[in-house]
């Protein structure tokens, strides 16, 4: 499979590429004949990052995603700065490992792995864990994007963000290029720190809290579907809603999280948009923050899939961890919300982005993405772009020589990944700071005194009714017979 990087209608369609591996399983299983790139041996490493050896047992290769293999582990910094050895040749570390992913493992000869410690441990200096990723990033080579979302997440506050460091991976003797020491996303010390949901939980006191839940596109398990209609629509969209934990569930916690799911998506689906009911449910800043930074990236994945929240023993749900940020900022100048521009880019219009076309219509969520865009945009925003510059000078040789080893992908490269970004982040910033300014999404009317001639029913900004016209200054929502206006009522 040979890809090219071409361009159409000011888009980079090279990063695009996520989307194109979305089916490569269907055609590699319709075509036998299909033969996967293999890496170049041979090419020698940059010396620029850090050396992950990995030895399997008998030098066996990783052909499953449910079957750790025995294997060895061992980090040589190779003198970067603030990074230390993690093993070594004679003392390596034991570890299992193994496939993962969805289309990232079936579409490309550069895999993902996920890695099993046989005892925590902490390299990278990342809290103690056994669990960690070797992420390929094959279809644009570079996690530079993603990790600049990261990046972005992490400076708008948006929880624990998945700590990840560049490396060059030596599996088995062969240099299989530039990889992704990472974190993954689960319930741990140092990661989402909340007390885990048991398997097989029936006690109706803890079943409300200890989740963590992934909305995804790929059928896994367990799974809840959730029709996203108010009505037995056969033809509306079912979103699915992985439960990553627990992964083993008695009735009672099927029936309490199904029930959750299916009042939030009516909550959210009600045409009432004054009525922020959902708002009890979840933690509405921390959902503003989240698609603050999918917009600001534009990951034309975020609701789809690899979209996570979670629920601790408090009363809300938290959107959070910012999870697989690839198919990023692949569009030169933003002219619509990221649903709008995916598909417009690719021409399919049956995408379920579950919730985010609704949750964008509500007075109460507007007001906040405002707020908290407004204190990001003139605070933390800036510092950016010596992330940006940081990054790029880590790794650029790193992956001069991984487009050596898959020749077969010709991605859009390091170099040109960097002026992208540097192109694309003042732009996307600029285009969200417009819309949130905009009177469509943020209009407020400045009152000092009622139009009492007008019958109203009055609102807070979060959606709760008031049983008159507020005393206390703040910004409001008025409702009429004919129309719905945000008002900021004044001392």
């Amino acid at each position: 499979m040979k890809i090219r990087k071409c361009y159409r209608g000011g888009v980079v369609v090279s990063l695009f590429l996520a989307f194109v591996c979305l089916n490569a399983n269907a055609q590699n299983e319709k075509n036998e004949d299909t033969q996967l790139p293999s890496p170049i041996e041979g090419i020698p490493l940059s010396q620029t990052l850090p050396v992950c050896y990995v030895n399997t047992e008998n030098g066996a290769a990783i052909v499953s995603k449910e079957e750790y293999l025995n294997a060895e582990i061992w980090i040589d910094p190779m003198g970067v700065e603030g990074v230390e050895a993690f093993g070594s040749k004679e003392t390596p570390i034991t570890t299992e490992i193994r496939g993962r992913g969805n289309s990232s493992w079936t579409g490309f000869g550069k895999k993902p792995y996920k890695i099993k410690l046989n005892k925590k441990g902490t390299p990278f200096g990342f809290p103690k864990s056994k669990h960690f990723a070797l992420l390929a990033h094959a279809p644009t080579q570079a996690y530079f994007a993603g990790e600049t979302a990261y990046q972005l997440a992490r400076l708008i506050g948006l929880g624990w963000v998945p700590r990840s460091f560049p490396v060059e991976v030596v599996l088995n003797g062969i240099n299989i290029g530039v990889y992704a020491f990472s974190e993954s996303v689960r319930i741990d010390d140092g990661r989402v720190e909340i007390d885990e949901q048991p398997e097989n939980n029936t006690d109706q006191a803890t079943i409300p809290y200890g989740w963590l839940v992934e909305i995804d596109n790929s059928v896994d398990t367990p799974q809840i579907l959730v029709p996203q209609t108010l009505d037995n629509n056969p033809n509306a969209y079912t979103s699915r809603f992985t439960i990553k934990t627990p992964e083993v569930m008695s009735q009672e916690q099927e029936t309490w999280i199904t029930d959750q799911l299916t009042t939030l998506t009516h909550q959210i689906l009600s045409p009432d948009k004054n009525n922020a009911a959902w708002t009890d449910m979840i933690d509405i800043e921390m959902l503003a923050k989240y698609y603050i930074v999918q917009e600001l990236s534009g990951n034309y994945d975020a609701f789809v899939g690899s979209t996570y929240f979670y629920k601790g023993s408090g009363d809300k749900w938290i959107f959070g961890p910012i999870w697989d940020s690839e198919w990023t900022f692949a569009s030169y100048d933003r002219t619509g919300h990221i649903w709008e521009e995916r598909v417009a880019l690719t021409g399919v219009d049956k995408v379920n982005f579950t919730w985010v076309k609704e949750l964008i219509k509500f007075p109460a969520f507007k007001n906040e993405v405002r707020r908290v865009w407004n204190d990001f945009y003139t605070g933390q925003f800036s510092n950016i772009y010596t992330f940006v510059d940081d990054f790029y000078n880590l790794t650029r040789e790193g992956y001069e020589m991984n487009d050596k080893i898959w020749p077969d992908y010709i991605s859009n490269g390091i170099h040109n990944t960097y002026n992208n970004l540097k192109t694309c982040l003042p732009k996307y910033a600029a285009w969200f700071d417009d819309m949130v300014k905009s009177g469509e999404f943020s209009a407020i009317e400045d009152i000092e005194s009622a139009n009492d001639a007008v019958p109203s029913v009055w609102y807070t900004i979060q959606g709760h009714r008031l049983d008159s016209r507020p005393a206390v200054p703040g910004v409001y929502i008025e409702r009429t017979s004919t129309s719905s206006r945000k008002v900021l009522i004044r001392p």
